[in-house]
């Protein structure tokens, strides 16, 4: 899950206040994640950073 968060956030690097808008998650959390400047970021903020991605992903294929 941390490293389809971490892919997925470097894929939209330059969103990053839409993705913390959508999660929940600070966008300076968001950037301690990407950036790995945060050892141990915490369940909660991975999951719902993977929640975020997952429901993106879902909605694009729908839509395709």
């Amino acid at each position: 899950m941390y490293d389809y968060v971490l892919k997925e956030l470097e894929a939209s690097k330059g969103r990053w206040q839409e993705v913390a808008d959508g999660s929940g998650v600070s966008k300076r959390t968001i950037e301690k994640i990407a950036r790995k400047e945060i050892e141990d970021p915490g369940i909660s903020h991975i999951e719902k950073l993977d929640l975020y991605f997952r429901r993106i992903e879902a909605k694009e294929a729908r839509a395709a």
